[in-house]
């Protein structure tokens, strides 16, 4: 990975090159800060002046950039954009406990202990809401609900399986915004790709899903 400086608009920014095999570049913001993937050999003039090409959409992710948590002794964590302290407690547990505005953890390694946490709350959170959606929405079968950590994508649904995937920072949004991922991820038994028929069938179920679709664009994952 290299590291290089450019002006955007009236401010300079840090960006990261990684590259790799592949065929063309991908921008990201990653952290409060720009990261971009790009095929062995691309000239440094070339992805600068992508940059600058996207920089309207980039700027605003990288000013309105916020941590969804701290994991450390009176840090925070998001969930369900409702923002917790946390409070360390080591007795050696690999447990968590919301007390108020509050989430006590009982271990020593924050961080891995709430986020063992976060995703049985996610995942508790998704299977009730794909269990009430069978029932009412899709004729389905109920999936395999996997969380896993994504760099790029809110979730994945792979129906040959029977499988779907849910990115373990979903946890940190509002609940209709995951409930949109989840309604997304349902259709893609009906509709295998994102075609205008496969947008119909959210539309049914979900007539306001332009706009959430919107919000969670202004999210980072």
């Amino acid at each position: 990975m290299k590291s290089y400086e450019i002006q955007l608009g009236q401010e300079v920014y840090h960006y990261d090159v990684i590259y790799k095999r592949m065929t063309s570049l991908r921008m990201r913001v990653k952290e409060g800060r720009i990261v971009v993937s790009a095929p062995y050999y691309t000239p440094r003039a070339l992805i600068e002046d992508n940059l600058r090409q996207y920089q309207e959409k980039l700027i605003p992710l990288i000013q309105n950039y916020e941590s969804y948590a701290c994991y450390c002794d009176q840090g925070y964590v998001d969930i369900f954009a409702c923002r917790y302290v946390l409070v360390s407690r080591d007795v050696g547990k690999w447990q968590c406990e919301k007390h108020g505005q509050s989430l006590y953890v009982y271990h020593r390694q924050i961080e891995q202990c709430v986020e063992k946490y976060l995703k049985q709350v996610l995942l508790d959170y998704i299977e009730e809401k794909v269990i009430a959606y069978l029932a009412y929405d899709f004729d389905l079968d109920m999936p395999h609900i996997e969380i896993k950590k994504y760099k790029g994508r809110w979730g994945s649904c792979y129906y040959q399986q029977n499988r779907i995937s849910f990115n373990l920072s979903l946890v940190h949004l509002e609940k209709d915004l995951i409930d949109y991922v989840i309604v997304h991820e349902l259709t893609h038994f009906l509709q295998a790709n994102h075609s205008s028929q496969f947008y119909q069938e959210i539309e049914k179920r979900m007539p306001d899903y332009k706009q959430r679709i919107k919000r969670l664009k202004e999210k980072h994952v």
